[in-house]
């Protein structure tokens, strides 16, 4: 009996360890089975890992490093070689160094999409490596980086019009091509850091009703790159200018969470883009628009709009006659109608705290990637009001958890009041929240 134990005790153990096994088999074949059928309906069963995306606060469009490119006069469509050249398309160590004092943690990158289009293959490979080799840059300077696709509107074949004009046509496709060698360059880029943005400012109405809209196409967009880097986060925007009216044609159905909403803001027009020679009249002979609309009126700005019309005549510009009655008109909308003031903002912010609100996206998946107003011309007085403006929509969009993003860097619209010796404007930096120890 003795000797039989052994062999007998050998059989209870085959038999549990095959019992054991066979359990574990079961539960795998549950699982699997489970996890096919909550895949087949569209549900996520068990989240395998968790990708971090940017929290974009602080930052400003720095436009010169890869835009703004020099045209060949002698190949219409073509580009200079290299055609980012100058030194507004540096930026020193220094500087990036000040930016991160100052308080900005992301550099919004923009990328004239035109360049890489009409290159060769050799010449965009270059220009991808330099891209990437930027971005890289700015994240070992501290930064966190949107990368912009920037379609200029100027001097090109390839506006954001003409890339959508015929979506999914040929031009859209090359257009998507570029992306997904954008996305391919920089998908191993910390995804806590860095994001791409599908196309600026798409289209100037709200709904296309002559072609494909922009809530189709940037769909489209979005797969091509999500098909070559899933991990990476997506910069998605409305259409109309990229405006807050164009919420309302944006559905997030069948995006992921790896996502960010960007839109811009430069209400009221007449007043951040007054005086500007390139927008339409009578807004380029208007000036001296003040705000709040209580810190002025319309004698000053009729005083004003005087001056800059005979400074425009004085450089032999091409004033038409009935410039200043125009002018006059807008300038007499904005005073006695629009009215301007912190509260006309708080109440455009709103409908994107409600929009976001509706599709539950959270505040810090939301940035304002562009705003500013122009200085006034040269030799007209400054009464504070673009600063007064800037300062009410940096608050406001923080006060709703939002980020920002200062357009731009250079003079003009920016931060700075000389590109030549790169001065930083010290009421900017008030503004904006930043630290003026940093000057």
């Amino acid at each position: 009996m003795t000797a039989r134990k052994p062999k007998r005790l050998w059989s209870w153990l085959t038999a549990i360890a095959f019992g054991v096994a066979f359990l574990v088999f079961a539960a795998g074949f549950l699982y699997l089975d489970e996890r096919q059928n909550a895949i087949a309906a569209g549900v996520q069963a068990v989240p395998e890992t968790t990708v971090s995306i940017p929290k974009f606060k602080r930052g400003v469009n720095v436009s010169r490093l890869q835009s703004f490119a020099y045209r060949d006069p002698k190949r219409p469509g073509k580009y200079l070689w290299p055609p980012f050249q100058g030194e507004l398309s540096k930026v020193s160590d220094a500087e990036l160094e000040r930016l991160r004092a100052l308080g900005f943690d992301f550099i919004r990158l923009p990328i004239d999409a035109g360049v890489f289009l009409a290159a060769t293959d050799s010449e965009r490979r270059i220009l991808l490596d330099d891209m990437k080799s930027i971005t890289v840059r700015l994240l070992d300077s501290g930064f966190a980086v949107m990368v912009d696709i920037h379609p200029a509107t100027y001097l090109t074949d390839w506006t954001p019009a003409d890339i959508l004009k015929e979506a999914p046509g040929p031009r859209f496709q090359a257009y998507a091509d570029l992306l997904e060698d954008v996305a391919k360059r920089i998908r191993d880029l910390p995804t806590d850091k860095v994001a791409l943005e599908l196309m600026n400012e798409p289209q100037g109405v709200c709904f296309r009703e002559d072609g494909q809209d922009w809530s189709v196409s940037q769909k489209q967009l979005y797969d091509r790159v999500r098909s070559v880097a899933p991990d990476l986060p997506i910069v998605l925007t409305p259409g109309c200018w990229r405006s807050l009216e164009g919420l309302e044609y944006m559905s997030l159905e069948g995006y992921d969470d790896k996502i960010i909403v960007d839109f811009h803001f430069y209400e009221p027009f007449y007043f951040t883009h007054q005086s500007l020679p390139w927008v339409l009249d009578p807004l380029r002979y208007i000036a001296g628009l003040s705000y709040p609309w209580t810190a002025g009126n319309v004698e000053t700005a009729e005083e004003r709009t005087r001056q800059h019309i005979a400074a425009l005549k004085a450089a032999d510009v091409d004033v038409p006659d009935y410039a200043f009655d125009k002018a006059m008109d807008g300038v007499r909308d904005y005073y006695k109608r629009k009215r301007p003031d912190r509260a006309f903002i708080e109440s455009r912010f709103d409908t994107i705290s409600q929009w976001a609100d509706k599709h539950g996206i959270a505040p810090d998946q939301i940035v304002l990637g562009e705003f500013s107003a122009i200085r006034p011309p040269k030799g007209l007085p400054d009464d504070g009001s673009r600063l007064a403006w800037i300062k009410d929509v940096r608050t406001v969009v923080e006060e709703r958890g939002f980020g920002w993003a200062l357009w731009d860097y250079y003079e003009g619209f920016g931060l700075m009041t000389d590109n030549v010796k790169r001065t930083v404007e010290p009421g900017m930096v008030d503004a904006l929240g930043l630290n003026a120890n940093a000057l």
